[in-house]
């Protein structure tokens, strides 16, 4: 059974200081009770070593036992372990943060051979705190007739919307065709040319690579509404809202007003060797707040053409219903890896939960842009949503000179 939309389980101000203490005497114990056995399943398919947390000197192992999980006392052998201070901890068991959040922040101190098995636990966090399992034998692809689903499917606006919303919530993503006029893809791209002068490195507002030449490239405009009255046309019409009523189906999504950054324009230069350009498999929640930000959706539109030869967006096929490792998505995923090759004016589709990465060109410049629909505010809170935003951020400077990775 496909999932529902909104898998919101926290608020805002569920958020407290939380010692390893308190989580180990009490809340760990239920979550045990609960999720345990996911967790232990996990474990066993992952191959995962258990997990040895220091905080403020004190130590304890989550170890399978059985068809569950213990903490047991101390540092167990064999165990992958991780330091981590008091407010790393609080955010980590709270979904504030994850471990990949920490890892690629550069804030979590591992042996660097640890990578896959952070990677593990990092899904498993997910499984322990909010019951996603890593590990579903029974999980299939069906339509809503039950008649399984060819995942590489095309919907038009003149499909049977319910059929477009069931398939984005059993495989995770979309690639829609029909929805915007090819046509205004290359005005478009010339406000891409035209904005471009107007944004400087370190203006807070673009993101910017180096290409193998050692040139500094922008690869991301933010703001580029301002930019593009096509793109704002668009945005605004009528098509676009039924765009939205029919991702949201029965649930509830909303669209940002046509201003600031409602819509990024990306550059995907040939030959990028340092910098946040194409970003292999992650998940939009794979610094944090799963918990409380998912499933928001992402929607990008082919500008140029992408394929399989000059890059494209490729999913993992059920990954949000199903936490495969970010690590081992990149080498041997377990779920369906699927590409989606497009033509300018389609639209690709995929939830804030699902693994996905854009695959670099290799024959010419590619355009996409970015938007999207969210789920509507439950609460006021914003301390984590700000908090992450400056991860995010963070990130980005630090990806600035680090090299792409090439598997």
């Amino acid at each position: 059974m496909a999932i529902d939309l909104d898998r919101r389980t926290k608020l805002n101000s569920d958020t407290r200081s939380l010692t390893a203490d308190e989580f180990f005497t009490s809340e760990f114990v239920s979550l045990a009770q609960r999720n345990g056995h996911l967790v232990a399943a996990g474990m066993t398919f992952l191959e995962a070593r258990p997990l040895a947390l220091t905080v403020d000197a004190t130590s304890r192992t989550i170890v399978a036992r059985g068809d569950t999980i213990v903490a047991a006392e101390g540092v167990l052998d064999g165990a992958l372990h991780l330091r981590l201070t008091a407010a790393q901890f609080s955010d980590w068991v709270q979904n504030e943060q994850s471990l990949n959040g920490m890892m690629v922040a550069r804030a979590l101190s591992f042996d660097p051979a640890d990578m896959r098995d952070v990677s593990m636990w990092d899904a498993l966090t997910h499984t322990l705190l909010d019951g996603w399992p890593a590990v579903d034998p029974t999980l299939v692809f069906v339509d809503r007739a039950g008649v399984p689903l060819d995942l590489t499917t095309t919907f038009t606006p003149d499909d049977d919307p319910a059929d477009i919303a069931h398939f984005l919530r059993e495989a995770g993503y979309l690639h829609l065709r029909g929805w915007l006029d090819p046509a205004d893809m290359p005005a478009i791209i010339a406000d891409m040319d035209r904005a471009l002068p107007t944004y400087v490195e370190g203006d807070g507002k673009s993101w910017w690579a180096t290409v193998q030449s050692g040139e500094r490239v922008c690869v991301r405009l933010q703001e580029f509404v301002e930019h593009s009255a096509t793109t704002a046309r668009f945005l605004s019409s009528e098509r676009w809202d039924h765009l939205r009523r029919t991702i949201a189906g029965a649930d509830e999504l909303v669209r940002a007003p046509v201003e600031g950054r409602i819509i990024e324009a990306l550059f995907k230069p040939i030959g990028v060797v340092s910098g946040p350009s194409d970003v292999t498999f992650h998940r939009d929640c794979h610094l944090g707040r799963h918990m409380y930000d998912c499933s928001g959706t992402t929607i990008g539109i082919a500008l140029t053409p992408t394929s399989e030869a000059n890059g494209q967006l490729r999913v993992i096929a059920g990954s949000h219903r199903v936490a495969v490792p970010v690590e081992i998505a990149k080498t041997a995923p377990y779920m369906p890896r699927v590409g989606i090759p497009t033509e300018p004016g389609d639209l690709t589709v995929h939830l804030s939960c699902t693994l996905h990465e854009a695959t670099p060109p290799l024959i010419s410049e590619r355009r996409v842009m970015y938007t999207n629909f969210a789920l509507p505010a439950r609460d006021g809170g914003t301390r984590g949503s700000d908090a992450l935003n400056e991860l995010r951020e963070q990130v980005t400077n630090i990806l600035r000179d680090e090299a792409v990775p090439t598997a």
